[in-house]
């Protein structure tokens, strides 16, 4: 299958070499962790007048003290300590300590080995040796240093919570630990890079820790906890100026103020709310030179002057200093474009951030600076769940979605929504949606409070033209918004509503085109409520045409989506009950969501008989399909239809007997299975596609009956005709991927076929691996098939048992993670299954345990643990959660099923799986010997 990156690229495509990323992060967590012991001395350094730590000179770290030089070389592993990772340590301690006796260094020289894990048993037996020197220590989480050295995490998390613990006792209240450590550590890593020569003096670090607490003092405080929002943006740049519009509630000043406290280079903020513009220059001028000019201690002096001509003293005076600082400047929407561009210009040493709400001269910025604004992305999901459970109302990721699609993701209206769920409806987040969207919550929001004046402030085209586009749920392009908007008057007039909800940040711009802001949507539907019920049916229309003609061009799952929602509306059952009937229907986004949608039609009495019997059949296949059953009262309703409508073909009598058998296969009923074949026989005699189809669904229900060798009997024919049809043999798939595949498939008529035959491969692998064996190459030739088809569901459900076969049968972890990050996670998200979302990375996080990341597999449970969800998927994250832990502990360890069929000759004959070859019959590797002479000598 071919790696697809997400929409417009806001997704990474899956990594070419696992192993390689599993190193870079190695080596990165290698160097973090240093830093971190480092800080840490630095932090016991306090109160010695003449110590020093030295950072990647000599050793990783040099403590100096008391004439003495202790020498620290910190080593992380994954396991224990072993003799030859500390080989090259000691040699050169040697070198080191011959130049001390030399007299090329002065001073006594001592010698430590710090690691996060302990000695091996050998290691242990070598440090009690009498040939261990004396002058060299190792020190472990469970080994005190004798030199009093601060004692080494487990691993980063450990770490960094014990650096955090010194840096409590700093005493700077105004600071967190937290962000001491991470400013602290920020100086290591610039120290390290040969900043300072390489060498940070005790009589440093009270000035320095002044002057961070002097960066931060004026930030407002970030909320606690802190979610960091999608993809947020680093506050630092070679921009010279940048700014950040968004609606009050979007985070814009948590943001800055949270990643301020991660950097250790100058920023300053500057709340430019209520000031008069012309005392702007001057007061910023001020707050530079107080915060970063002079040496500490020493007031600097600015010349006489105001204004603008203050600020540029202030800024040459930092620049004959060698400092560029960074100013936020927080409502900067409360300047003219005019205003900011002045002070921007006056101060050509420093770097602007600044913060907005949407305001009109945001347009003329854009354009006088040569700028795009940007905009923090919201929330994701699992911030959203987050943030819910901690208000004790836990969601799924579907209401987690309609969360999003009602706050647009800022942080201020999900907060708020959180508390309304938990205070007003129970915990139940899907009440409040529901409360949201038709208009009957009984309090307000800040989300309706906030954007209600903004909304108002609008043109009333612009705000009917906000009422049209929040009908649409997906983007559009520019032509298609004009087109859906012609009830607006002339394209000059459109087109200005359209610029005016644009300078307002009502229109966000996506890779699929321009769309509502989600937190506009309710509001907009308000305001839409008011238009003529002809008008609005009119425009539906124009949309639902809009979108068959785009689909027609290009598959895109979020329009399939809306679509189909939308083809009641318009009076389109009949279009609905045709797509529903097809196979690929199924595999297409999140079929929950479009399933009440086909529920409603199935239940229409206006529909014709043949619609609601079809209907009916779709509901009924979406039910049986992953091992369900379908409804058995729509089933006797279905056969109700049948004899009450003798016109009805043989293709309704046959999709009825097809959902009768898999009633009786889970029924166990091998006399109805027997006499709804010979029934379905008859229907199908002469007829080669309706054939397959019978003995595809045959097979089911056998297989639901557990007479698994009857399954094959009836499968491995089938499976053979399927390659007939598709044109060549099953064997020229293995290696065949990307072009390779595309180019054989490329002669096959009919997709559905090419379906079919995977459907009909992965049962087989469902039969064999039930039956105790490997499935060979076939779950993930499966897997190739129905991608190929864009069979997404049943993709991601393939590769899923492709991972667990190589856990099972072969002990694979490596490969099992390389599938799930390649097959499964990037088609969850290409093709919208968020009903998939929690199982896939469920898995995902035992697979990464059974890989030894234990790191990255508790972030993924954390993450998951804020989902709420059906009793039964939180059963099943229960049973991944203590398995993780078994993994952990020993309890549970991965080795592969023994009396596993191995060969080449089985990639040609798939079917001698878990079969036996009589010893004179011909060997199945088609070398013209005996089995017994070939390859049955190697049982």
């Amino acid at each position: 299958m071919a790696e697809r990156e997400g929409e417009g690229g806001a997704e990474l495509p899956p990594i070419l070499d696992a192993r390689q990323l599993v190193r870079i992060e190695a080596v990165h967590r290698g160097f973090f962790y240093q830093h971190l012991y480092a800080v840490s001395l630095l932090l016991q350094m306090q109160g010695d007048a003449h110590g020093s730590v030295a950072v990647e000179r000599d050793e990783d770290v040099e403590l100096r003290r008391d004439g003495e030089t202790l020498y620290v070389q910190v080593k992380t592993r994954a396991a224990t300590l072993q003799p030859y990772d500390i080989t090259g340590a000691l040699e050169r301690f040697a070198e080191l300590r011959k130049a001390h006796a030399d007299g090329e260094r002065a001073g006594a020289a001592k010698f430590a080995i710090v690691t996060n894990v302990e000695p091996s048993p050998g290691l242990t037996k070598q440090l009690g040796d009498a040939a261990w020197p004396d002058d060299v220590e190792l020190v472990s989480p469970a080994r005190p240093s004798a030199s009093g050295l601060p004692a080494p995490g487990a691993d980063v998390p450990r770490q960094l919570a014990a650096t955090e613990a010194a840096a409590a006792a700093v005493p700077f209240g105004g600071l967190s630990p937290a962000t001491l450590v991470m400013k602290l550590a920020s100086i290591v890593q610039l120290r390290a890079a040969g900043a300072g020569g390489h060498i940070i003096l005790s009589d440093e670090l009270v000035p320095m820790l002044e002057q961070i607490v002097a960066q931060l003092q004026d930030f407002p405080e970030p909320p606690r906890p802190y979610y960091p929002q999608r993809d947020e943006p680093p506050i630092l740049s070679d921009a010279r100026f940048r700014l950040i519009v968004g609606f009050s509630g979007a985070g814009k000043t948590a943001w800055a103020s949270e990643a301020a406290r991660h950097r250790g280079e100058p920023i300053a903020y500057f709340d430019a709310g209520g000031l008069p513009s012309a005392s702007i220059a001057s007061n910023l001028a001020r707050e530079l030179v107080a915060r970063f000019a002079g040496a500490p201690g020493e007031a600097a002096r600015l010349p006489p002057g105001i204004g603008l001509d203050l600020l540029r003293a202030a800024d040459a005076l930092l620049l004959q200093q060698g400092v560029r600082p960074l100013v936020v400047i927080d409502n900067a929407h409360e300047l003219s474009a005019a205003d900011l561009r002045r002070v921007v210009d006056a101060a050509p040493n420093t770097a602007f951030l600044a913060l907005a709400r949407p305001w009109p001269d945001r347009a003329l910025i854009d354009a006088e600076l040569g700028i795009v604004a940007e905009q923090l992305e919201g929330y994701d999901v699992d911030t959203v769940a987050a943030i819910f459970s901690a208000e004790g109302a836990a969601i799924d990721v579907e209401e987690g979605l309609g969360i999003l699609a009602l706050t647009g993701g800022l942080p201020l209206y999900v907060a708020n929504a959180a508390r309304l769920a938990s205070s007003h409806h129970g915990g139940d987040a899907s009440a409040l949606v529901a409360a949201i969207r038709e208009q009957t919550l009984a309090v307000d929001t800040a989300q309706a409070l906030i954007l209600e004046r903004s909304f108002a402030a609008l043109s009333d085209r612009a705000r009917d033209a906000a009422g049209w586009l929040g009908m649409c749920d997906v983007p559009i392009s520019d032509e298609e918004a004009m087109a859906f908007l012609g009830d607006l008057g002339e394209p000059g007039q459109r087109a200005a509503a359209l610029r005016e909800l644009r300078r307002a940040s009502m229109i966000v711009a996506t890779p699929g085109g321009l769309s509502l802001h989600d937190a506009l949507r309710p509001l907009a539907a308000a305001h839409a409520a008011g238009f003529a019920a002809d008008r609005v049916t009119g425009a539906l229309i124009i949309l639902h045409l809009m979108l068959m003609q785009s689909l027609s061009r290009a598959s895109n799952i979020p329009r399939l989506t809306f679509m189909v929602r939308l083809l009641p509306r318009v009076g389109q059952t009949d279009a609905l009950v045709d797509l529903a009937t097809s196979e690929m229907f199924y595999e297409q986004g999140n079929h929950a969501i479009l399933f009440d949608t086909l529920t409603a039609a199935a239940e229409d009495e206006t529909a014709s008989p043949r619609d609601r019997f079809w209907a009916m059949d779709a509901v009924a296949y979406w039910q049986s399909r992953d091992g369900g059953d379908p409804d058995r009262d729509i089933v006797a309703r279905m056969v109700a239809l049948v004899d009450a409508h003798p016109e009805f073909e043989d293709r309704e009598r046959l999709n009825l007997i097809f959902k009768q058998l898999v009633l009786a296969g889970s029924d166990g009923d091998r006399k109805a299975i027997d006499r709804l074949s010979e029934a379905a026989r008859r229907l199908v005699k002469g007829k080669d596609e309706e054939s397959r189809l019978f003995r595809y669904n045959r097979a089911v229900a056998l297989y639901r009956a557990g007479a698994l060798d009857a399954v094959r009997t009836t499968l491995e024919p089938l499976i053979d005709d399927l390659f007939k049809l598709l044109g060549f043999p099953e064997h020229r798939l293995v290696g065949a991927n990307g072009p390779g595949l595309l180019a054989l498939l490329e002669g096959v008529e009919d997709v559905d076929d090419i379906k079919r035959t995977a459907d009909a491969l992965s049962l087989w692998c469902a039969v064999v691996t039930r039956s105790g064996h490997a499935p060979g190459l076939r779950r993930i030739q499966a897997a190739k098939l129905f991608y190929s088809t864009r069979a997404a569901r049943s993709a991601v459900t393939t590769a899923m048992e492709a991972a667990d076969d190589f856990l099972t049968f072969m002990g694979d972890a490596m490969v099992a993670r390389q599938t799930i990050e390649q097959h499964v996670l990037p088609v969850v998200h290409e093709f919208g299954l968020t009903d998939m979302t929690l199982s896939a990375r469920g898995q995902y996080a035992v697979v990464l345990a059974w890989r030894g990341d234990f790191e990255a597999a508790d972030r993924e449970v954390a993450l998951l643990r804020n989902f709420g969800g059906e009793p039964e998927r939180r059963a099943e994250f229960a049973r991944q959660a203590e398995l993780i832990e078994d993994i952990r502990s020993g309890r549970e360890i991965l080795t592969p099923l023994p009396n596993q069929q191995l060969g080449l000759h089985l990639v040609r004959q798939p079917n001698l799986i878990g079969r036996g070859t009589r010893d004179d019959a011909p060997c199945p590797c088609g070398s013209g010997r005996k089995y017994k002479r070939c390859h049955g000598q190697r049982r």
